[in-house]
């Protein structure tokens, strides 16, 4: 019926489009990880099934890619193009007798993607549309694969070879140029690579929120837990250095980083009190990040403004939806430490000096961190010395009187009203 369906054009045949695609979503994904193992065991029924469902679903990825069909139809089609292949076919083959077509979901997306890398890397020409518009169908994919991927089913080495062209990707995007379609697709992929980010965020913290506390999770593992490790870590050394240790010579741009934090603070936000997600990814991120908000002072680079601000962003976010640093508890920190940190963090930020357009943002951002520490530890002085009370007093009112932001001194006078009682 799939086959059929790739000469029905006509609008009144929606059902004959649609309908196969919806087949193959709804069977259970345990029907497609029997065909998946079987490939492995060179059983020639269940590679000659996966095959020619590989290659249907790719040829039609690749139409779609090249028509550019905008209506909803195509919209809908696309997207259940993009579940039915994250769904049904496996993310990775170890054999020697796939090489006839695609079959692995790791496949399909490294050729479109590799081929957009290509073009970019080439200062003299362009991208082309078609290489883009099919690496969006190809990550969406992914990303519908890896929530209920198992995690011995996913090699670890080509999660991380997946990750790694996310992350060129929007490495090479800060320097490509093209027409606006060209820049318009671009933006959709680089949109599309964020939140491949938050897939990977969110499904390494709920499977870690499932194990035992004692049970740990290794980066070396060869497996899917390991790959979301591997791009966890690699995330961190992009945010904290500026680039990824093994690839020094890739430096990330400010608006890069600060675009990271922002996926995270959407991720933060996505999360709900049901399981310890949230609480774990705070564990893990943020004392850090805290430190290297405080260890250095601000400059155009790895601490730039908007980076910064976007990190404390990301720290009101986690502290004020889950009300309190009892997550602390779950690393390897201590509570009166963190609680101190991040108030001289976001007090040190708030003193500041520079252009008054980047560091408004900054300076907003900082009075909330300090609000919401105060909200949360209702008794401060447990947590902060009084010397360092009455020095944030003392800058909180000379922002509630210089600064030219409504907001920024209505937050600084709320303070100090707190702080005096």
């Amino acid at each position: 019926e799939l086959k059929l369906s790739q000469d029905v054009h006509e609008e009144q045949a929606v059902f004959k489009r649609i309908s196969p695609l919806l087949i193959l979503r709804r069977l259970p994904r345990a029907y497609y990880q029997i065909l998946h193992k079987h490939i492995v065991s060179d059983t020639e029924s269940s590679r000659t099934i996966m095959y020619e469902l590989a290659t249907e679903l790719a040829h039609k990825i690749r139409a779609h890619a090249l028509g550019n069909d905008e209506g909803s139809l195509a919209k809908e089609e696309k997207m259940l193009l993009a579940q039915a292949a994250g769904h049904c076919l496996p993310f990775s083959v170890v054999s020697e007798l796939n090489n006839e077509s695609p079959i692995a979901l790791f496949d399909l997306f490294e050729k479109t993607f590799s081929a957009t890398l290509e073009k970019m890397r080439l200062s003299e020409s362009s991208p082309g549309l078609e290489n883009i518009r099919e690496s969006k169908l190809a990550l969406f994919a992914v990303c519908q694969h890896i929530p209920e991927a198992s995690d011995d089913d996913v090699s670890g080495n080509a999660f991380v070879k997946v990750a790694s062209y996310v992350f060129e990707f929007l490495n090479e995007s800060q320097t490509t140029c093209g027409e606006d379609c060209v820049q318009q697709e671009l933006a959709k992929l680089h949109t599309g690579c964020l939140h491949f980010l938050g897939v990977v965020f969110d499904s390494l913290f709920a499977r870690k929120a499932k194990k035992s506390v004692k049970q740990q999770i290794d980066a070396d593992e060869n497996g899917l837990l390991g790959g979301l490790m591997w791009t966890f870590q690699y995330t961190s050394s992009i945010l904290f250095n500026g680039a990824i240790a093994e690839l020094e010579e890739r430096r990330f741009s400010a608006s890069t980083r600060t675009s990271i934090f922002n996926a995270m603070v959407i991720y933060s936000q996505s999360c709900t009190a049901e399981d310890q997600r949230l609480a774990l990814f705070a564990s893990e991120l943020l004392p850090a990040l805290m430190k290297w908000v405080n260890e250095a002072a601000i400059d155009d680079d790895v601490r730039h403004p908007l980076c910064v601000a976007a990190s404390l962003q990301l720290v009101y976010t986690i502290v004020a939806k889950l009300g309190s640093f009892d997550w602390v508890a779950l690393g390897n920190e201590s509570e009166l430490q963190i609680v101190r940190l991040t108030f001289r963090c976001a007090l040190k930020s708030l003193c500041s000096e520079g252009g008054a357009g980047i560091i408004r943002p900054l300076r907003l951002v900082s009075m909330k961190v300090i609000l919401t520490v105060i909200a949360v530890n209702q008794n401060l002085a447990k947590y902060i010395e009084p010397g360092e009370i009455n020095h944030a007093v003392t800058a909180v009112r000379d922002v509630a009187n210089r600064d030219e932001s409504q907001e920024v001194r209505q937050l600084a006078y709320e303070i100090c009203h707190i702080l005096s009682i």
